[in-house]
């Protein structure tokens, strides 16, 4: 008989490669959470045979109720939805954990669960003493501290750590700008090109790590009863100019020449997501190797998913993503 995943934000990006990787698999059947059932994109994916219910994040009664039956749930939150509104990133902070806490409250009243998979990042301000805090990561962090707390829940989790996905180039901050007078693409970013970034590669690879670890579960050998079981969803580490030399190879577009200019200067250029996004590059270069990604806090522990039956065979790379991608409009 196959079992229950609850996936929630369904129709966003994540929710979506998670359904992705689980839809042929007999041995699962689907739920997806999505505060409107009549969306477009949840018609869509009824006609394709999943489960849709309505569930708020700020509704924990509506949760408990969505995830009756459930052996295993994936969770995410969205810092930039409320951040969006322009209510500033501490509130955003604030609402963001109010969900997280919400769903992990549901998820640790459902009686059924096995496996609880949370979409995390790193909690930039405590890993680097203070030096880099970062709204959107610091809200995810506080949330995983919340987790750890509920040694029932705890036990059942899987912190998944996400990095930079290869379709960011659509978002302005990382779009390259075409300089004619220098005959290249240039991007200014508020740290050291030589600098490194985490790469996720495809947001798919999320739900090739949920798919292939509920087939193979995180190894025992590698648990911890006193912190967290992590994984990084990772295809590897680049140096920032390696990474956007290697889209301009691959899209054809020359030479492209990273800058690094002053933090207001990104600032100033891209308004509160200058502020928000710049201070996750300023993360990057902060908590560079050996400590970016590769270490988490005490007590916890973290396996590469490169290293995970089921899942480093299946990794689709940053390149993989834009060699699929038609980049003549661009």
């Amino acid at each position: 008989m196959s079992k229950l995943i609850v996936i929630t934000g369904a129709t966003g990006m994540q929710g979506s490669g998670v359904i992705d990787a689980l839809a042929t698999n007999p041995d699962w059947r689907i739920r997806g959470l999505t505060r409107n059932t009549n969306s477009e994109k949840a018609k869509a994916l009824v006609d394709r045979g999943i489960e849709m219910v309505a569930a708020n994040l700020d509704d924990e009664d509506s949760l408990i109720k969505a995830f009756n039956g459930a052996n295993a749930i994936f969770a995410v939150t969205d810092f930039y939805e409320p951040f969006a509104k322009g209510i500033g990133p501490e509130n955003a902070m604030e609402i963001e954990y109010s969900r997280g806490v919400n769903v992990a409250r549901a998820a640790a009243a459902t009686t059924t669960l096995e496996y609880y998979f949370w979409s995390t990042l790193p909690a930039a301000s405590g890993l680097t003493n203070g030096e880099a805090k970062v709204p959107h990561f610091d809200a995810k962090g506080a949330i995983d501290a919340y987790i750890k707390k509920d040694p029932v829940l705890n036990a059942k989790t899987v912190f998944l750590l996400t990095g930079f996905y290869a379709s960011n180039f659509n978002y302005p901050p990382f779009t390259p700008i075409y300089s004619k007078p220098a005959g290249q693409y240039i991007l200014p970013l508020p740290a050291k090109s030589s600098s490194y970034l985490p790469s996720l590669g495809s947001v798919d690879n999320i739900g090739i790590t949920v798919s292939g670890l509920l087939q193979y579960p995180y190894p025992k050998s590698a648990s911890s009863s006193e912190g967290g079981r992590y994984v990084h969803v990772t295809t590897g580490k680049y140096q920032i100019q390696e990474y956007f030399s290697k889209w301009a190879e691959i899209a054809g577009k020359g030479r492209l020449q990273v800058l690094s200019v002053p933090f207001e200067q990104f600032e100033a250029l891209h308004g509160m997501w200058g502020t928000e996004l710049g201070l996750m590059v300023k993360f990057w270069e902060s908590a560079g190797p050996p400590r970016m990604w590769g270490t988490v806090e005490e007590g916890d522990v973290m396996i590469d998913s490169r290293e995970l039956e089921g899942v480093k065979d299946r990794l689709i790379s940053a390149e993989d993503v834009w060699k699929r991608a038609d980049w003549s409009q661009f």
